[in-house]
């Protein structure tokens, strides 16, 4: 099976989010067009193809469309999902379980915990976030960011392989226990395959300023996506 490059990277408006998304490729791969979120963009479309001509005719896992929150275009093959967890920080272990159970509670996917890294769909990590330096065409900016996910797919078949997100213990350190998990929560949605929502949906999706955690608007777009 032909696979093809593309990366997506996004760094969150008020340090909120990175997401970088990869896929396996042969050397006639094409990049996708990275778009940014920093505390100057009002650009909220984070996922295109830089060549559509070039998207690869196969069988897909079905996405829905016109759903109440955006979708990056990829979603696990099936809805049980596992999850590893990596990080050591009790702060965000806390988030990243609290989260899951959040995510679990909409009844769209099921995300399991296990202790085997290398069988894990889902990796939760922390890192250290604080200075991303990123731009096009050598122009660049730093920014903060709490958390970022990265995850790399089939655009084949619009499968997800493999996803990692982390959160950054410097940044998040000194907010409360509700906003780390809300953090989580975002993370965990593009883990998924939710994309970022503009600041006028009511959406744990939104990058620049999350007020909320998991909508009916998240749940109902994720139910859509899982549907058998």
């Amino acid at each position: 099976m032909r696979r093809f490059l593309l990366a997506l990277l996004v760094a969150g408006m008020v340090g909120l989010s990175g997401h970088q998304v990869i896929a396996d490729a042969d050397v006639n791969s094409q990049p996708f067009q990275s778009s940014f979120f920093n505390q100057d963009s009002n650009d909220s479309n984070d996922f295109q193809f830089s060549n559509p001509s070039q998207r690869p005719n196969a069988q897909r896992l079905p996405i829905p469309e016109n759903t109440p929150t955006p979708l990056e275009g990829i979603r696990w093959k099936k809805k049980n999902v596992t999850i590893y967890m990596e990080t050591d920080d009790p702060k965000l272990k806390w988030a990243f379980r609290d989260a899951v159970k959040k995510w679990n509670k909409t009844k769209a996917v099921h995300i399991r915990w296990i202790k085997d890294e290398e069988k894990a769909n889902i990796v939760a990590a922390d890192g250290d976030l604080a200075r991303n330096t990123t731009g096009n065409n050598g122009v660049g900016y730093t920014t903060s960011e709490l958390g970022s996910t990265r995850t790399e797919y089939d655009p084949t078949t619009n499968t997800l392989h493999k996803a990692t997100s982390t959160l950054d213990p410097n940044q998040l350190d000194y907010t409360n226990a509700e906003f780390r998990s809300e953090v989580a929560q975002h993370e965990l949605g593009h883990a998924l395959g939710l994309a970022h929502a503009p600041e006028y949906e009511h959406s744990v999706m939104i990058p620049r300023n999350i007020k909320t955690g998991i909508t009916k608007n998240d749940a109902k777009t994720l139910r859509m996506l899982y549907a058998e």
